[in-house]
């Protein structure tokens, strides 16, 4: 149905949060179409808690927008996201969901995002103590915390790009953690990493799983997708296909 969906396809989202599935993400014909182009033609998929989802396909295949539209950053035609409880409706609905969506899930860029005027330190605080109302002194205790737990504290100083791919990685990680989301989500996260780091990311990615988060990663890497994956999704002409 343009603008939405039908009542009974909420109502099964809702169902499903009521705890009767144990659903993190739930996507029910989620549509987008640029000019004359589908982007994404109604994509359906769950991922369930505690679960480490890979999202693979072609380039242009819509991965990386269904995201982006997770994370409320790509406005979509039609459909709805549940992420944790956070309903996100389409384009020119009342509601914003973003600072509710905030608190439920982080994402992890392929290309870091990390802000390159400021030290790795404030990479992280910046949105603690400024959208978050952090205590600046709270914030800082996280952020060490975090970097501490992913290996780069020796870099609290450094900008990022004095970082090698593998700490820029691990920094964006940290900055995603920040707010110790439920749901993570990762796009493309070794596409900068030589491939003795990937495997090493790998291992990181498990670690992350084990502290009782969900993950959803985009990527191009099936050694990568085979080391973390507990289950793997496919991408074509902007249909999950399996």
């Amino acid at each position: 149905m343009e603008g939405g969906v039908e009542p009974g396809r909420e109502a099964d989202v809702l169902a499903r949060r009521a705890g009767m599935f144990e659903q993190a993400i739930v996507v029910r014909d989620l549509a987008l179409r640029r000019g004359t182009r589908q982007i994404l033609d109604d994509v359906n998929l769950d991922v369930r808690r505690g679960e480490v989802v890979v999202l693979m396909g072609a380039s242009g295949s819509g991965k990386t927008t269904v995201l982006r539209a997770m994370a409320g950053l790509e406005p979509f035609d039609s459909g709805l996201i549940d992420v944790e409880g956070v309903v996100v409706r389409p384009r020119g609905s009342v509601r914003d969901p973003l600072r509710d969506l905030r608190k439920k899930l982080g994402m992890v860029f392929q290309f870091h995002g990390l802000f390159e005027h400021v030290p790795v330190l404030q990479n992280i605080t910046l949105a603690l103590v400024h959208v978050h109302q952090m205590s600046a002194g709270e914030a800082e205790q996280r952020a060490r915390g975090l970097l501490t737990s992913l290996g780069v504290e020796h870099r609290v100083a450094a900008l990022p790009r004095e970082l090698s791919g593998g700490e820029a990685q691990r920094v964006a990680i940290a900055r995603a953690l920040a707010t110790d989301p439920p749901v993570l989500l990762m796009d493309e996260p070794t596409a900068s990493l030589d491939p003795s780091r990937r495997l090493e990311l790998a291992d990181l990615v498990l670690s992350v799983a084990g502290q009782s988060r969900t993950l959803l990663i985009v990527t191009h890497d099936e050694e990568f997708a085979g080391a973390v994956a507990t289950r793997r999704l496919v991408m074509k002409d902007g249909k999950v296909v399996s």
